[in-house]
């Protein structure tokens, strides 16, 4: 019987770091990829509480630094695309995959996607993919599933101070109509990252509250993004919805998952990449 394709399994039950930090971390899985580097995922949470940017999304002058350092949030912007995020009581996946393992970058969207339903519906949460009808494809390796989905980074109109959880877009995951998992990808010579967020707990109209005077939109605040403790009466610990989702990763896509540390070359490529992404240069340069 052939055996299962072995993918990394990175950072689970670290304690939270910094927005810089973590994006830095991300950056460098991605860049271990490009490298020849086994496919890769990580679960991991923040410390303090942040507010991410996309990569192209407009933020100075819209969002107030120094309303979010009142509140005691972190801000960074991520290396991927889409709309504000505010990330603290929640676990946070990242996916660094060569294009083509899963598909293309739409098929890779959708099938990580399928995983994170498959590990959601093991916690007994009734998620699903918003825009569809039909049961959840098996996505194998290179199985190329859900053709038909909406690519990431084409789901809205432009980039405006709205949260990213406002509301769901087809492809997205979702559970009693509202959007429960926000994730954005980018891809660099071949090699998806693909990261996003899964909410324990909390309200993303905070970052309705960061905008400065001058941003010049007057929004409504938005219907409220699913939440596990909303879905499931209580809040599950990290640990729970870690396993919960690493176990979906396996069933879903036909893998196993090895838990691995990141090397010593990462380890320094992470921390050349932290002083990138906590520079105001990066920040603020939109």
């Amino acid at each position: 019987m052939r055996e299962p394709p072995v993918w990394r399994l990175v950072d689970v039950g670290d304690p939270p770091r910094t927005g810089a930090a973590n994006m830095a971390r991300d950056q460098a899985l991605m860049e271990s990829v490009q490298a020849g580097g086994r496919p890769a995922l990580r679960l991991y949470a923040w410390d303090p509480p942040c507010l991410s940017f996309g990569r192209n999304q407009p933020a100075h002058g819209i969002y107030d630094p120094d309303a979010a350092a009142a509140r005691g949030i972190d801000i960074v912007r991520r290396p991927t695309g889409g709309r504000a995020v505010l990330h603290d009581r929640e676990v946070t996946y990242a996916v660094a995959v060569p294009v083509g393992v899963l598909g293309s970058p739409r098929e890779t969207y959708v099938a990580i996607n399928g995983a994170l339903v498959a590990g959601l519906r093991a916690l007994g949460v009734a998620a699903r993919i918003a825009g569809s009808t039909e049961p959840l494809p098996a996505a194998g390796p290179g199985s190329g599933a859900a053709r038909a989905a909406t690519a990431p980074g084409r789901l809205g109109a432009a980039l405006g101070p709205a949260p990213c959880f406002e509301a769901a877009a087809p492809g997205e995951v979702v559970a009693e109509g509202r959007k429960l998992v926000g994730s954005a990808q980018r891809c660099e010579r071949r090699v998806l990252l693909q990261h996003g967020s899964l909410l324990l707990d909390g309200d993303q109209s905070v970052i309705l509250d960061l905008l400065a005077e001058r941003g010049g939109a007057t929004l409504p605040a938005p219907p409220g993004a699913a939440t596990l403790a909303a879905l499931l009466g209580r809040a599950p610990a990290r640990e729970v919805v870690e396993a919960a989702i690493a176990t979906g990763f396996e069933q879903a896509l036909g893998i196993r998952l090895a838990r691995l540390a990141l090397s010593s070359e990462e380890e320094r490529a992470a921390a050349r990449w932290e002083r990138h992404f906590g520079s105001a240069a990066w920040t603020w340069r939109r």
